[in-house]
């Protein structure tokens, strides 16, 4: 089964054949509750002998919650929320799972590294629950890239992705990504003192202009991408939001994986 996951620092996003969804990125160590509200979207993980807090649940519960904002994705976090996305995915068996890394940090060390950290068996318990999957195959593309492939258009084409911690900006010319105009800045949504639309849209513009021109196309992507909208507008006049932006990374990682796999 081919699964596709997005391990953002504020959302996991999620894709497979048949649905996509998403669950926030808070991880907390597991505590007894004296009283116990079962709420949709709750989760409690149990994998190698420890439990977890995850999503909703972590960030309601949790004591000690922590979200993953280390510049390397090979952390325990990404392990955690990578195997409860595919467990909620409903995958069992094989698994071909691909993700993503910031453009700055598209390393063979870096890929090598998320690789190794979640090939193999896994078991695997979600609410009581409990699969066991072989992830034998782990895929990666960039962000930002990836969203272009949920809709791929000729022509020259720019991608902003403001994320929580890293905003990557991407250029495609006729379907062919062109790294020399692309890259990621270091400054995200949640890595600001206070966060302003105006204010990041005119860091972004400011970057990026060294390459890009005010008549390009510039598709804007990320949970904020709706809100961010018409200030990037005033620097690129055909600058707009993607359908369903929040999840335009991941749709575009599953149709890589698509296309990997039929090679």
């Amino acid at each position: 089964m081919l699964v596709a996951i997005d391990c953002g620092r504020s959302f996991v996003k999620v894709r497979t054949e048949n649905r996509t969804f998403m669950f926030p990125s808070k991880v907390s160590g597991w505590r007894k509750r004296n009283y116990r509200q079962e709420l949709e979207g709750d989760i409690e993980l149990q994998y190698q002998g420890k439990n977890w807090f995850v999503g909703n649940l972590a960030e309601r519960e949790g004591e000690f919650t922590r979200q993953a904002m280390q510049e390397t994705k090979a952390v325990e976090e990404t392990l955690l929320l990578a195997l409860t996305g595919i467990h909620l995915s409903g995958a069992s068996g094989t698994v071909d799972l691909v993700t993503g890394l910031p453009i700055s940090n598209y390393t063979e060390k870096e890929r090598e590294s998320v690789r190794k950290l979640l090939e193999g068996h896994h078991e695997v318990t979600v609410n009581g629950q409990t699969k066991r999957f072989y992830v034998q195959r782990v895929y990666t593309t960039i962000e930002g890239g990836g969203a272009f492939f949920s809709a791929p258009r000729a022509g020259l084409v720019r991608i902003v992705d403001v994320g929580a911690k890293t905003t990557n900006y991407v250029t495609f010319k006729d379907k062919v990504f062109i790294d020399r105009e692309s890259g990621t800045i270091p400054v995200g949504w949640e890595t600001v003192r206070e966060s302003n639309a105006r204010e990041m849209a005119d860091m972004i513009a400011a970057h990026v202009s060294k390459s890009w021109n005010s008549d390009d196309v510039v598709l804007l992507i990320g949970g904020v991408a709706l809100h961010l909208e018409p200030y990037i507008q005033s620097h690129f006049r055909y600058a707009f939001a993607m359908s369903d932006p929040q999840t335009a990374n991941v749709r575009g990682y599953y149709e890589v994986g698509r296309a990997l796999i039929t090679l």
